[in-house]
């Protein structure tokens, strides 16, 4: 299946998102897909739709929406939860995971950027 197409939240900086491409990565932000001040539901749903897993600091929402969408049967490419980083170490762990999962290991997943230190 390849690297994860991510989809930043509209929490994250998107100035990561412009680092992610200028190193070739496929990184969207809700900016860009013009869903500013949508809900936290509605960010997953179009991060399914479109196969990208989600980057978010809502670890609380999103922890709960994985159970939703585990629980219906539903899929997610990834749900990647971070406490708030300096955007250098965002980037490097950020980096770290995309190195590490692929798109078809993080299918489904609810994944702890801490663990990519």
């Amino acid at each position: 299946m390849g690297p994860m197409r991510l989809y930043l939240d509209q929490d994250m900086d998107v100035r990561l998102a412009d680092r992610l491409k200028q190193k070739g990565y496929d990184a969207v932000t809700t900016r860009d897909a013009g869903n500013i001040g949508q809900t936290d539901s509605r960010q997953l749903e179009y991060a399914a739709t479109h196969g990208r897993a989600i980057l978010t600091h809502n670890r609380r929402d999103f922890k709960r929406l994985h159970a939703t969408f585990v629980h219906q049967g539903r899929r997610h490419y990834g749900i990647i939860t971070s406490a708030h980083l300096k955007l250098d170490e965002l980037e490097r762990r950020v980096l770290n995971l995309l190195g590490t999962l692929s798109a078809q290991q993080a299918e489904n997943q609810l994944i702890q950027l801490h663990l990519f230190r």
